[in-house]
């Protein structure tokens, strides 16, 4: 009795290109609608998450490659774990800049908060009193501030500019309100000059109502606050891994009417 012929084993792919074609298309259009989600959403930590995702699956260096620094994971990815926000991470180049630029005894760079961020510098460094345009020396310090300012994850740039109660003399303004509204409106062109969308600052004039007890000369001044987009709060570890446990819903349920 003749042998049957035993089947050829299947083969890994479709023997079919066009059933290949189409499976690496949905794969590919998959990819993109998971982008798209992380994009559509404000949660920082899950878009860095997606994103540092994607990169790792479908980058052609090795796995866990950094094109920074050539080594270790994904650098959205280690961000996350290692619990770095963007507010922090900005306060710590803006002081370093500030250093850099031999002004770091005078300008200061505070967290308020998870997203916000203050800037804060006195009159002396940018300018002659009773004036409101910008010294020169500043304005190194103003090119590195707008790039920072132009991040997408700061949504908000508010400058305030502040005098002390002393009288306004040999200055064209009449009040300090109307001198530390120039002043702030003087940075304010200043940053959009330098890239700074106008749509994301807002300039305003304190006058002498907000001096800071004990210190006068720090009473004349300029506060630039940071707002950076919220990010994930009250992070429960479920268990599933050190990237799954930062995703949340990115669709809230509706809150309850309060009328």
């Amino acid at each position: 009795m003749a042998k049957r012929d035993k089947k050829p084993p299947p083969l890994p792919y479709p023997s079919d290109p066009g059933a290949a074609l189409f499976l690496e298309l949905m794969m590919q259009m998959l990819a993109f609608f998971i982008l798209l989600t992380s994009m559509a959403v404000i949660v920082e930590e899950k878009r860095l998450a997606a994103l540092g995702s994607l990169a790792g699956t479908f980058n052609a260096l090795p796995r866990g490659a950094n094109l920074s620094q050539g080594q270790g994971p994904a650098l959205p990815t280690r961000d996350i774990i290692d619990g770095s926000t963007a507010p922090k991470r900005t306060a710590k180049e803006l002081t370093e800049i500030a250093e850099e630029l031999g002004v770091g005894n005078a300008m200061s760079v505070l967290p308020l908060d998870k997203s916000t961020v203050r800037v804060r510098f006195p009159e002396h460094i940018a300018f002659a009193p009773g004036h409101v345009d910008l010294s020169p020396d500043i304005l190194p310090l103003i090119d590195r501030l707008a790039k920072s300012f132009q991040r997408p994850e700061v949504i908000e740039v508010r400058i305030e500019g502040h005098t002390d109660d002393k009288p306004t003399r040999g200055s064209r303004y009449p009040s300090n309100w109307e001198l530390s509204a120039a002043r702030a409106m003087s940075v304010f062109q200043a940053l959009k000059q330098r890239g700074v969308p106008a749509g994301r600052m807002v300039a305003a004039g304190m006058g002498d109502k907000q001096p800071i007890s004990g210190h006068p000369e720090l009473s004349r001044r300029v506060d630039i606050t940071l707002k950076f987009r919220p990010v994930t709060e009250n992070i429960q570890d479920t268990g599933r891994g050190p990237m799954q446990k930062y995703q949340r819903p990115a669709i809230q349920p509706p809150k309850a009417n309060q009328y």
